[in-house]
């Protein structure tokens, strides 16, 4: 999935909204998966990386691809409990495609909650989550009709409503296989109230999805599939006063 050209444009865009904070900064990656965006880290910059995922086949995969151990460690952990690391307070905590597994605003008030116990005074919050709207509905019938199961990669239907938003089924199938998860797509409003109530006061700001330096024969296939026009995500990035 990370040789798709909708996970290329994710990778642009959040390397983008992390690269003013990420030199020397020690990171808590939160559901960090097989640990991509830690080693990612690194390469952009990072001095230390902490990766946690409630998965331990996640964590050992993560471990056993791992080289600079010196600088990365991976730990079993639900990143939907606040708990405060060993590791000590971080200047960035992230979390791609985290919050929307909370199916409404008290589960991700203590997702919040959980970055904000780890994160040092005018720290950064970056998250990867679905587009910020206030009618989730609405967006995924257009991302729907824009790319049709026989025409996208990944497509992502509504399976039911529930309180401030719907829930979603994301469904990829590949030559190697499928990929397929069930998540949430909450107001754009029960983000921002979430993160004041779990202890982020500061600035919040949704970044606007780009293209930056993406090779043509991508982005190409990026305007062709509406992946710019009706986007899949956002990088929402939050500060703690």
């Amino acid at each position: 999935m990370r040789k798709l050209p909708i996970a290329i444009l994710q990778d642009a865009n959040v390397e983008a909204g992390i690269a003013s904070f990420i030199k020397g900064a020690k990171v808590l990656d939160l559901a960090c998966g097989t640990g991509y965006y830690s080693k990612r880290f690194l390469e952009w910059g990072a001095k230390q990386v902490v990766g946690v995922d409630i998965s331990k086949a996640m964590v050992d995969a993560a471990n056993a691809t791992s080289t600079n151990l010196h600088a990365l460690s991976f730990h079993v952990t639900d990143c939907s409990v606040p708990f405060r690391y060993e590791d000590g307070v971080f200047d960035v905590v992230f979390g791609a495609w985290l919050l929307n597994y909370a199916s409404h605003g008290k589960e991700m008030v203590n997702m919040f909650r959980n970055a904000s116990v780890n994160l040092k005074e005018s720290g950064h919050f970056i998250g990867v989550t679905p587009p910020p709207t206030n009618d989730p509905r609405g967006h995924g019938d257009r991302a729907l009709a824009a790319r049709p199961a026989r025409d996208g990669n990944i497509v992502v239907t509504i399976t039911k409503d529930v309180e401030k938003g719907v829930a979603t089924h994301l469904e990829s199938t590949m030559k190697t296989g499928k990929v397929e998860f069930d998540a949430y797509h909450l107001t754009k409003n029960v983000y921002e109230r979430s993160a004041w109530e779990g202890g982020l006061e500061g600035a919040l700001t949704w970044r606007s999805v780009e293209s930056p330096d993406i090779d043509s024969g991508v982005l190409e296939s990026l305007r062709s599939s509406s992946w710019l026009t009706v986007p899949h995500f956002s990088v929402l990035v939050v500060v703690k006063e």
